[in-house]
């Protein structure tokens, strides 16, 4: 059983993201990835609701409310190798990114492991100040 928690932080620099895997259960679990990207973080609006002329697209004019705003993989290169990690029981991994210069606004980040067989996930909200 793996659990995962997602801090996210608005600092100078951007939001710092922090997701935290941990293996709860009592046997050792194996994390298999395809390529060097062991995690992806993506950025949606938190707010999501219907706008002032009633539309529900996140307040963009050509895009839907859960269209992501931002994707940590996107236009990044990663190694095209095969890679495991194990967590032993009570054994955790934290991996982290920094989202650059964000705008200002509130959004529901999602933090999952790329793993090919299990999907530790955890979201978290976070308000970037303008």
């Amino acid at each position: 059983m793996l659990d995962a928690a997602l801090e996210a932080t608005e600092t100078d620099d951007g939001v710092t993201l922090a997701l935290r895997i941990e293996n709860g259960g009592s046997e050792p679990v194996t994390l298999r990835f395809r390529t060097g990207q062991r995690v992806e973080f993506t950025a949606y609006p938190a707010d999501g609701g219907a706008d002032a002329d009633g539309s529900d697209d996140g307040g963009r004019p050509d895009g839907d409310a859960d269209d992501p705003v931002w994707r940590y993989g996107a236009g990044r290169m990663f190694t095209q190798a095969l890679g495991s990690e194990t967590l032993a029981p009570a054994e955790s991994v934290t991996h982290e990114a920094t989202w650059r210069s964000p705008p200002a606004g509130t959004y529901r980040i999602v933090g999952e492991a790329a793993a090919t067989d299990r999907d530790p996930r955890a979201d978290a909200v976070v308000t970037v100040e303008g």
